[in-house]
Formats: C-alpha cells, structure tokens, sequence
C-alpha cells in the first residue's frame, strides 16, 4: 500500500515545496526592498537550497533566484566595510554613496542617478579601510573617585585589533561568497542565453529581442557589473576590466548610447582602466617600484569621454522635451530640469577626472613630492628657532602665496567701551575681594 501511494503523495509534498520556496522569495524581496539585507541574505540562502532540491544545483531556471541572493550578500559586505571604514565612532551616519547595489542594475537606471552615486563612491573605492571601532556608548560613563590604570590598556588594544581583524576576514568572505554566488548564476545566464537563442533561431530571426532573452541578458550584463565591482574592492582590477568590458558590450546591445547605465558603465571602466594601469614591480610592499601602462591610461581617458558623452546627449534630449511639450504638467518641467542640473553636475566632475588622467602621472608625483619636500624643508629649518625666527622664517615662505584675506569675513570688533569693560573686571573683582578680605580680618 506505501509503494501505491508514494506517487500521490510526491506531487503533494512538491507543491508544499513550492509554496514554501514562494513565501522564501516573496519574504527575502520585502526585506530587500527596506534594506535589512542580513535578514534578506538567509532568506534568500534558505531558498536557494530550497529550489536546488526542486529543480537541481544547476538548473537554469535557479538563475535569477541566485542572482538576487548574491546581490543581497554583497550589499551585507558593502554595509559592513561602511561601518568600518567611513562611519567614525560618535558622528551622525552620513549617507553614504551606493555603488553596484544601486547603480549596477542597468534596468533601473534613471536618469536622475545617472553615475552620480558612483562618483563619490568611487573615489574612496579603494582606500584602505581605518581600523576603528564600529560602535561606541553615546555619553561617557561617570568616572569613579579612584582610577587605576596599566595593563588593562595593552589587553584592551590588542583585544580591538583581534576585533578588526575578524572584521575584516569576515568583510572579505562576504565580498568572496557573493562573487561565487553571483558567478553561478553567471554560468547559468550563460546557458539560458545559449538555449534561447537556439530556439528564436529555429522559429526565425526577428528584428526585435524576445522579452525573455532580453531580461536574461540584462540580468548577465548586471551580474558581470556587480562581479566588477567586488573585484575592485578587492583590487583585483584586471578581473575588474574584463567584467566590465564584457558588461558593456551586453548594455550596447540592449540600450541606446544615451542610456543612463551605459554612460554608468563606461565610467566605472574608466576607473578600472586607471587603476590597472600602475603596476607595481619587485620588492616589498613599501619598496615596490610603482610602473603605469600609459596605453591603459590613455583607454581610461577614451573611456571618461564617451561617458561624458553620453550624458551630454541625454542631457540635451531632456532639454528637448522642455522645449517641445509646452503643455507638460509643472511637476514634470521641475523634475526634467532637475535631472538636467543633475547631468551638469555629473559632467562637470567627470571632466575632472579627465583632465587628471590626461595629465602625466609623472608630473603629478614629482608636483606631489615637490610640495612634500617644501613643506618638510619649512618644517626642519624653524625647529628649534627662537619664536622670532620662526616667524619671520614663515613669513618668507608665505610671501609667495596667494592672499585671501580679501575674502575672509570676519567678526565685527567689540566696542571700544566693551573692551574696557572687560580688561577692568579682572582687576575690579580683584580689588573688591581684597576689600572683603580685610573686613573680616578686622572683625575678627
């Protein structure tokens, strides 16, 4: 009797199956969307197991349920290196730029965010992370009468490093669990490409990309984005060249050259570019002597303009509507053109950086290290000096500098009355104390 009726209970137990796994992602996707991606990231873990034991660890259809648990990892690991590197203890939490968790999808691009989350995010992208600690107590607690201090500081500070340091290693194996994820589903994207192609093929070419190749594709143009960034926090910034080239080209050929995720794209390659191009050779860490691939350097330059270029486009089809629907609603004229300042803004820095990377880094070195030494030479000759001297040794050096005084607004000066006031207190309170003083010594 079992053996009869295994068979009916099978399709009963997998659709409980699939109930459950639709409550999984339906959960994981509401956590996702207020940003709590802990709680979004073993969600999304239980399902994936979930769904492997239904369809199988490589089915294609598991793609993009991977792709969501690998984005949703990488935003944990991106939170934790904020905690760690950019929010110092006892300031307010500032915003912080959002990279590929944000900007990286291709299909939610707008023109509003156009690169400009990627610009501050960027520049800090690979600064080493400061080792402080995440949390501190809002008020001091009170101090006892009698303090003892000594070997507790020594156990303390090493007790913080060993902190940091699981930190970090934990901030690295969320970076590199979310790459593994997010290349699974990679390869799977790549199989779902290949099996629906094969079949527009066999019903014929059309002019238009069927609804379902097209999400694949720009999904796999997403995940190599989102491996791109991992590799550049990791500084792996070949890896992060290729990913990036290969995520271009799938973006070419989903969208028009204005299109707010291309312009994206070709800036974070630009960054790529630059960073790859100084190369380290020989030595220790702080003896290596740092080379740059020019060629590379030039590609990031090519790279900054076409992305200047895009937005320069999409900001005059923007300033095109404008100009043509008169008629349009007042709410939309105030957002067109505050997406267009937006555009301007974006342009304005990424020009920049194109001068910058324009520049020889050669001289930028040698101005750095010129003004280093200057400042040291300053330094070590008014050490030691007699107050006099190193005032007029700062005085000389500061003739060739450019005056601002001109443009320092200052406090407007006390009265003359006021100030007379105040430097007679002291000696009034002085005198009237001295007057108590003797009184009750006579009394007495």
């Amino acid at each position: 009797m079992a053996e009869a009726n295994q068979p009916t209970q099978a399709p009963e137990a997998t659709q409980d199956k699939r109930v459950q796994l639709d409550d999984l992602i339906a959960r994981a996707a509401a956590k996702d969307a207020t940003k709590d991606y802990s709680s979004a990231s073993e969600l999304y873990s239980q399902a994936t197991e979930l769904q492997a034991e239904l369809n199988g660890e490589l089915s294609p259809e598991n793609a993009d349920l991977l792709y969501a648990y690998g984005k949703s990892l990488y935003n944990v690991a991106v939170s934790k290196s904020d905690v760690l590197g950019s929010k110092v203890a006892g300031e307010p939490q500032a915003q912080s730029a959002p990279s590929a968790n944000s900007t990286s999808a291709g299909s939610t691009a707008t023109g509003e965010n156009l690169v400009k989350d990627v610009i501050p995010n960027a520049m800090t992208k690979n600064a080493p992370l400061t080792k402080e600690e995440s949390t501190q107590p809002d008020a001091a607690p009170s101090k006892p009468f009698f303090q003892f201090t000594g070997d507790e500081n020594f156990v303390d500070s090493d007790s913080d490093d060993e902190e940091n340091g699981e930190a970090d290693d934990e901030e690295e194996d969320d970076f590199a669990n979310a790459f593994e994820v997010l290349d699974l589903a990679r390869i799977l994207y790549v199989k779902k490409i290949d099996a629906a192609e094969e079949s527009n093929n066999a019903k014929g070419k059309s002019a238009e990309l069927p609804a379902d190749l097209r999400h694949i594709k720009e999904r796999l143009a997403d995940t190599y984005d989102l491996q791109a960034e991992i590799s550049l926090e990791a500084e792996r910034f070949s890896d992060a060249v290729t990913d990036l080239r290969t995520s271009l080209d799938l973006r070419y050929s989903l969208f028009p050259f204005e299109d707010p995720s291309v312009a994206e794209c070709h800036f974070k390659l630009s960054l790529a570019l630059e960073f790859a191009s100084v190369q380290q050779q020989g030595g220790d860490d702080d003896d290596k002597e740092k080379t740059v691939d020019e060629e590379m350097r030039k590609e990031a330059a090519t790279q900054m303009e076409r992305a200047i270029e895009s937005c320069k486009v999409r900001m005059l089809q923007e300033e095109k509507k404008l100009e043509t629907n008169k008629d349009m609603d007042e709410d939309k004229v105030t957002a067109t053109k505050r997406k267009i300042a937006n555009v301007k803004e974006i342009v304005a820095d990424m020009e920049q950086r194109l001068i910058d990377l324009r520049r020889s880094p050669v001289s930028i070195e040698q101005n750095d290290q010129a003004n280093e030494a200057m400042l040291k030479g300053i330094l070590g000759q008014i050490v030691g000096q007699s107050p006099t001297d190193q005032k007029a040794s700062l005085d000389a050096a500061s003739k060739g500098a450019t005056d601002l005084s001109s443009l320092v607004r200052r406090k407007p000066s006390k009265p003359a009355q006021q100030e007379a006031t105040a430097s007679k207190r002291p000696a009034e309170d002085e005198s009237t104390e001295g007057e108590a003083k003797r009184a009750r010594v006579d009394d007495a």
